[in-house]
């Protein structure tokens, strides 16, 4: 693979910016306010364990317990879940500022504040300094009651939410709506009890030590859930601030399984839709297929594969140029780091096949489609099999090297020559070329990358990736 720098007069030009949704990406980096109750624990408990979300720091505040015994409280969990590294402060002063701003400020990537307590800290810090609120993806707020707001972290300081609120950063409050669903009954306790994950023995010695014997989902523990699987949140926006938005309907029973499997070890995350995984016994493929199956996953890993399998059922039949569409996908998400939704592509395949088949794997592999109107098709004079990729702020152009280029003209000549297109010789050649193809090339390899645009407050950040 080559990557190029475009001049930086070019880059100008390039100033596409394209708002993503929020819980599509590969990894989740977030920091955490706390002010250490039992709830807490247990939020910040499901946060460690997922494997989507990286916890970058820990902002102790005043709460029932005073800061010094929170910092002992959090530092004994981190050290329980083998993460001593994580930074932990007390949120006072100088300490707080370094968290929140300088981590945020020194940070490449948007990141997420989970506030499991009052907005206090969160107002002190970032009031006045609005050069890190391009870094804030979203603050998640838990509150006890959200329409109309009421509670123990609302009412500690009211000044605070009506500022952040003023902000303009999205923030999203959880709370549990009045209800009372119980989860950490007996029956949960005992699971917990037998657990072998580091989850489930903390739960099992959070509940143990509780003053009741059966305790409900009732606070801060939902803010965490959300943040790992928010397809079970539904959330409205509020209507006074557009920007803020609070859930009105929660799906108790998957909330139940969600807590189950994840302190059972059963918990799966990921890019999923409808089901979790993916076909992985070889009896369910065609034969040729499944000759490259275990080859193919191992060499490029299961997120292609995945992508070019159903490019592959979508396109029709298995076609070269929809398989390079499928891999420049991946690549394109790979390079940004992220999910499916996230990236707005204009494609320079044409309309006409077999060049335009490059289209049907980008749909595929990226999410980008003709539907969503994100994938946009440009009339140039002469097609050529590359896209322009565009995530938030940067652009990047991925083409097929002409040599991969030539060997699948050299390949399609070949069977319009021997056989023309009707003859279904002709589609046999193309698929045994597809499935060859398929495992032959590196994504890493058959393309060219050009960056177009990088953001250009960050322009010598970014170019410092390049340089050995």
């Amino acid at each position: 693979m080559k990557k190029y720098i475009i001049p930086l007069y070019l880059l100008l030009l390039a100033t596409n910016l394209w708002a993503s949704p929020l819980h599509s990406k590969l990894k989740h980096s977030i920091i955490i306010d706390t002010d250490c109750n039992d709830s807490d624990l247990r939020a910040i408990s499901i946060l460690l364990s997922h494997p989507g979300i990286i916890v970058k720091a820990i902002l102790v505040s005043d709460g029932k317990l005073r800061r010094e015994e929170g910092m002992k409280k959090i530092r004994s969990l981190l050290h329980r879940f083998n993460a001593d590294k994580i930074q932990v402060e007390t949120g006072t002063g100088r300490a707080e500022r370094f968290l929140l701003s300088e981590i945020l400020q020194a940070s490449k990537e948007e990141m997420t504040i989970v506030c499991l307590g009052p907005l206090t800290n969160m107002v002190r810090e970032l009031q006045g300094n609005q050069k890190v609120y391009k870094n804030i993806e979203e603050i998640i707020w838990y509150n006890e009651s959200v329409n109309p707001l009421h509670g123990y972290n609302y009412e500690y300081d009211r000044t605070a939410v009506d500022l952040l609120f003023k902000s303009g950063i999205g923030i999203d409050i959880i709370s549990t709506l009045n209800s009372e669903f119980v989860i950490f009954d007996h029956g949960f306790i005992n699971q917990c009890r037998k657990a072998k994950t580091t989850l489930g023995k903390e739960f099992f010695t959070i509940c143990k030590q509780s003053a009741e014997s059966e305790k409900s989902v009732q606070s801060e523990e939902l803010a965490a859930i959300y943040m790992a699987n928010p397809e079970l949140f539904e959330m409205t926006p509020s209507e006074e601030k557009a920007t803020v938005h609070f859930n009105k309907k929660q799906n108790i029973q998957a909330i139940k399984e969600v807590v189950t499997d994840m302190i059972t070890g059963r918990y799966k995350s990921g890019n999923f839709i409808a089901f979790y995984g993916f076909p992985a016994n070889r009896e369910l493929f065609v034969y040729d297929v499944r000759q490259i199956m275990d080859s193919a996953i191992t060499r490029y890993g299961i997120d292609e594969w995945k992508a070019c399998v159903m490019t592959d059922e979508f396109h029709g039949h298995l076609g070269v140029f929809s398989i390079v569409g499928a891999k420049m996908g991946i690549y394109a998400r790979e390079y940004f780091g992220i999910g499916t939704d996230m990236l707005e592509i204009n494609t320079y395949a044409g309309s006409r096949e077999p060049l335009s088949c490059m289209n049907d794997g980008l749909q595929v592999s990226t999410g980008a489609t003709l539907g969503q109107g994100s994938i946009h098709l440009i009339n140039d004079t002469i097609a050529k099999p590359q896209a322009v990729f565009t995530y938030q702020n940067r652009s990047i152009m991925i083409k097929l090297k002409s040599a991969y280029l030539n060997e699948l003209k050299s390949v399609i000549d070949e069977g319009v020559m021997n056989y023309g297109l009707e003859d279904e010789g002709y589609w046999t050649l193309i698929r045994r070329a597809s499935i060859k193809y398929w495992l032959k090339w590196d994504r890493e390899k058959i393309f060219d990358l050009v960056i177009l645009y990088i953001d250009p407050a960050n322009f010598i950040s970014y170019m410092m990736r390049f340089i050995p």
